[in-house]
């Protein structure tokens, strides 16, 4: 079954509640992540839904601190809460619940008569299986101040603020930064090693020929100078830079950084408007506390830049595990 061929009408309504969560599960899965790694699992333990750390998927190289994999997972959280309250459950949220077990991220308690959030509008629901990142550029079409406002009220967490950036000046010093990390990323072996993998798998929605010959590419051969060119485009062809970011950097932050990103990314694709991460800037320390100066001040911690504006939308669909292979007993 494709995991993406998901339709709300097959709810069990009827059935126990261990059903239902599985059903929600459905769309969590759904939910972007660094180089399509999915590293998750979730257990469902009554009324309430653990998720946790696969660290089979843990990136070691391009995020040795798994800051991107805390990130991933509060992006899977987000769309089980939108999904969640569209059925009708009230539901309670504990970040890193137990110190004895860094894997389990968050513990979700659900219950009936819950209603949709006020940063959580029914569409939001509506784009959970129609959202993708996108790897176009982006039109010559500039991102109207209301839109953007409306998109800013998407961040409610009071530790994470975004930035939005249309000036020119503050994009290109942006797009010097992906450059040089796509020079010093692709310099490394071991990098590419990994990102090949990543490929070969056929995670990034590529035919599998075609995976395969691009597998070998990357493994084999230091490519940063063609990718820093096609990033360097697809940066300058974005009318907005976003970054999130936050006053300090845990755990719990970077949990709720991904679910302010994806609940961003559904409202944006309500509006035609496409987002793609470009996390390179800050998985390289140097270039993370360049970053960080460009934001100030008031000095904040970039967590999550991304790219925003009107593209078409993608061709491929990238691959999900299915539900069973990412619930644990």
């Amino acid at each position: 079954m494709n995991p993406w061929r998901i339709r709300a009408s097959d709810f069990p309504a009827q059935a126990g509640v261990r059903e239902q969560l599985r059903f929600l599960l459905r769309y969590a899965i759904l939910a972007p992540s660094s180089n399509n790694s999915q590293p998750w699992q979730f257990a469902i333990r009554g009324d309430c839904i653990r998720i946790l750390l696969d660290e089979r998927f843990w990136l070691r190289v391009c995020d040795p601190d798994r800051r991107e994999m805390y990130l991933n997972a509060g992006c899977a959280l987000e769309n089980l809460l939108v999904a969640a309250e569209h059925f009708g459950f009230s539901h309670a949220v504990r970040y890193l619940p137990e110190a004895s077990d860094p894997a389990l991220i968050a513990s979700v308690q659900f219950a009936g008569g819950g209603v949709p959030s006020p940063h959580r509008p029914p569409v939001l629901f509506d784009m959970l299986a129609v959202r993708q990142t996108s790897h176009r550029p982006h039109l010559d079409r500039a991102v109207e101040d209301h839109v953007l406002a409306n998109l800013q009220r998407c961040c409610v967490e009071e530790d994470i603020v975004l930035r939005l950036y249309t000036d020119r000046p503050t994009r290109r010093a942006f797009c010097n930064m992906v450059v040089r990390a796509d020079l010093l990323q692709f310099a490394d072996p071991a990098f590419r090693r990994e990102l090949s993998a990543c490929v070969g798998q056929g995670m990034l929605g590529t035919p599998w020929l075609i995976s395969q010959l691009v597998r070998l590419i990357v493994r084999h051969v230091d490519i940063g100078r063609t990718q820093s060119q096609r990033d360097s485009a697809l940066v300058l062809s974005s009318p907005v830079l976003g970054v999130l970011a936050s006053a300090r950097d845990d755990r719990a932050i970077q949990v709720q950084t991904g679910q302010v990103y994806e609940r961003l990314s559904l409202a944006a694709a309500a509006l035609g408007i496409q987002t793609q991460p470009m996390s390179q800037p800050v998985e390289i320390p140097e270039l993370r506390d360049e970053l960080t100066r460009l934001l100030s001040p008031p000095v904040l911690l970039p967590m999550h830049p991304f790219r925003l504006g009107y593209a078409p939308a993608e061709r491929r669909r990238t691959l999900r595990r299915p539900l069973d292979d990412v619930l644990v007993e």
